[in-house]
């Protein structure tokens, strides 16, 4: 992330010494390659209504629709569709539907829809942004989805494996890692009627954050430990009274066999009362709606992985059975 803010800094820092101001209108221009075209080393005077370039083109704007094979750079604003194999680079404002094959790149906001194979940047930006890698450097209202997602803040959606807020507003991250400044982090140590003690770490915000967790138990004399990952919620219900819910599978290794392609999967959805003690403290408890899902056989039979107190249904296939039954879910939170 330091790396991608660092070329978007040197980015901007570029686009800052351009004019972006076109001084006329064209109706269309046709460039070979900067300054090989209809309108020469003239074309960054020119807002053009078409723009086709066969290589690359360096125009004054586009309000209508701009064709690259490789790239399109335009010094004024952009409005209508783009599209490059390359990449669309516009030191003023850009809307519309903005199409590259590996960057799009405005200097100041971006409105619509930008797509591109490896990166989004912007100044700012309102509606969608959708790569690998989507970066806002200052004001988000939209959604962005992505490997990797950035905004200073906003208002919107983050959809990816990495999500990066700078500060805790009204962005909400949806991923594995959410990293959000003054967001909710916290080490949680629970039981259930399976596991004698599980450790969850959480992070995100308090409002939807990632879980992942690991815990111990003992069947049979033999120990059980599961590796988990799942998803949480904190509602405010009143004062230090809040509902935590929370969606989890958990992976089941009996006898602590490992890579033996056994399928042992604990699903669970916990619905706790959590009441906050101090700031960075709370106790929680509540019921939980339990599946477990198995394939381990032996001798043709299916094992008995986890002791389940009573189930409210089950069903024994060829290849797997499936089990439900309500349990319970407590346990204390540090927040960090």
């Amino acid at each position: 992330m330091k790396t991608i803010k660092r070329l978007s800094i040197l980015f901007f820092a570029v686009l800052a010494g351009i004019n972006t101001n076109a001084q006329e209108k064209k109706a269309v221009q046709v460039a070979f390659i900067y300054p090989v075209g209809t309108a020469g080393t003239n074309s960054v005077d020119y807002m053009n209504n078409f723009s086709f370039n066969i290589i690359g083109g360096f125009n004054g704007g586009v309000n209508g629709f701009e064709l690259g094979s490789v790239a399109n750079i335009n010094k004024g604003n952009v409005s209508g569709c783009q599209i490059s194999g390359v990449c669309n680079v516009t030191s003023g404002n850009s809307k519309g539907i903005i199409i590259s094959g590996v960057t799009n790149l405005t200097k100041k906001q971006s409105t619509g829809v930008e797509i591109s194979g490896v990166a989004n940047v912007s100044g700012s930006h309102k509606g969608l942004q959708l790569s690998t890698i989507n970066f806002v450097k200052d004001h988000l209202s939209g959604s962005q989805v992505g490997i990797m997602n950035y905004a200073k803040k906003g208002k919107g959606v983050q959809l990816g494996i990495v999500n990066v807020c700078s500060v805790d507003d009204d962005i909400f991250p949806i991923g594995i890692f959410s990293v959000v400044k003054n967001g909710y982090y916290a080490f949680e140590v629970s039981t259930n009627e399976l596991f004698i003690t599980s450790l969850s770490y959480k992070m995100g915000k308090e409002k939807f954050h990632s879980i992942f967790r690991v815990g111990i138990g003992e069947h049979n004399n033999k120990s059980v430990f599961s590796t988990g990952f799942g998803f949480g919620s904190i509602i405010p219900i009143k004062g230090n009274h809040k509902l935590n819910m929370e969606l989890i599978c958990d992976d089941l290794h009996y006898d602590w066999k490992w890579g033996d392609n056994k399928l042992n999967l604990l699903n669970q959805f916990n619905l706790n009362y959590h009441y906050q003690v101090t700031k960075h403290f709370a106790i929680k408890a509540g019921p939980s709606l339990k599946t477990f899902v198995t394939n381990q056989k032996e001798n043709g039979e299916f094992v008995d992985v986890i002791k389940m107190p009573h189930t409210l249904f089950e069903h024994t296939g060829e290849k797997c059975k499936v089990a439900g039954w309500i349990g319970f879910n407590a346990g204390i939170v540090f927040s960090l």
